[in-house]
């Protein structure tokens, strides 16, 4: 077994999604449409809900965001977190029921489950990990715990310009 796995993927051109992530985005666009039905919302009110409504050149108020809510109903993007809670309020649902996980399952599909990688101008030992994995709470901490050892030994060096997401 090799000590590294090593993901590679073609590139896609800009603005391509892959099929699962296609279908995924379609389910959540049917969830929406359904859900703002059902409250009698329009995008505008939607949005208006969510970002507020402004004053246009015409001396009209429309809602902020609109564009946002329409590219979501259309199925053409799946929003980020910050996004699926804002719409679960504004509708005043769970994100679960909104975007049950498998869903939020399927909007990491596309990434490699895990990849370590050892970059040529890497310090003695030094590896790059990158994780976007379901684990249960536990196997989080216990990985997370081994980072902060590793922090706490002087190892590794973080770069400049990253950050310890996911810390908790």
């Amino acid at each position: 077994m090799p000590a590294f796995k090593t993901i590679n993927k073609p590139p896609l051109l800009p603005g391509a999604r892959m099929p699962t992530e296609r279908a995924r985005d379609l389910e959540f666009a049917k969830r929406l449409r359904q859900l703002m039905e059902q409250r009698e919302l329009t995008q505008s009110d939607l949005a208006a809900r969510i970002w507020d409504r402004y004053e246009n050149t015409e001396g009209k108020f429309v809602a902020r965001g609109r564009d946002r809510i329409s590219v979501w109903i259309r199925g053409k993007s799946f929003p980020d977190n910050a996004n699926l809670e804002k719409l679960a309020k504004a509708l005043n649902v769970k994100v679960s029921e909104l975007a049950p996980a498998s869903l939020v399952r399927a909007a990491h599909h596309g990434v490699a489950d895990w990849s370590i990688t050892k970059p040529h101008d890497a310090e003695d030992g030094a590896v790059f990990i990158q994780l976007a994995l379901f684990v249960s709470a536990e196997t989080a901490h216990k990985i997370q715990g081994l980072l902060l050892e590793d922090e706490r030994r002087g190892r590794p060096k973080i770069k400049e310009g990253t950050s310890g997401h996911g810390r908790t």
